[in-house]
């Protein structure tokens, strides 16, 4: 093959492929979502899915990932008030190739508000991320929720209380060869 990868390397493929195309399946995770509030600020980034995908024998790769999750959100508010800022989840894409540095790719949100008294709701959510002539090697590429923010309902002697989670996860990778 005589065609450059983006390292400007001559792409030496040393066995054949049966096609030059990849597909990885990832594993994804459900989990309870800490909701940080006045008295507790502090969040730490929560790990729910990750796929590796080792583009070594391609030449100019395109990655492409897939992912989709299922997130439960359920609220009580004691009275009637004003929505002023809706419940929020921040999604973050990296990828860490050949035991290196973690790069940020993106970042997705998941948005719901509602001054319904009491709320029990699931919704999908999912988002696809593709780049183009990547680096070969081998890449874990990871999803983590890096922010969450609690609803903001004002009213006269207003109480909320909020709860979320991920109930399921997936993520899934695909690399073409050009």
């Amino acid at each position: 093959m005589n065609s450059k990868c983006c390292n400007q390397a001559p792409c030496q493929i040393n066995h054949p492929l049966p096609m030059q195309t990849l597909f990885a399946c990832g594993q994804g995770t459900g989990v309870s979502l800490p909701i940080p509030t006045a008295a507790n600020p502090t969040f730490n980034p929560i790990t729910v899915a990750s796929v590796t995908l080792d583009t070594t024998y391609l030449c100019n790769a395109s990655v492409k990932i897939d992912f989709n999750s299922l997130i439960n959100y359920q609220a009580l508010i004691s009275a009637a008030g004003t929505l002023g800022t809706p419940f929020t989840i921040t999604f973050q894409l990296t990828k860490t190739c050949n035991i290196g540095t973690k790069v940020a790719l993106g970042t997705w949100d998941y948005s719901y508000g509602t001054v319904a008294l009491a709320t029990n709701i699931t919704n999908s959510f999912g988002f696809s991320y593709c780049e183009c002539c990547t680096c070969p090697g081998c890449c874990v590429y990871t999803v983590e929720v890096v922010r969450v923010a609690g609803s903001v309902v004002t009213g006269t002697g207003l109480t909320l209380t909020e709860n979320a989670s991920i109930r399921s996860s997936s993520i899934s990778a695909m690399a073409i060869s050009h």
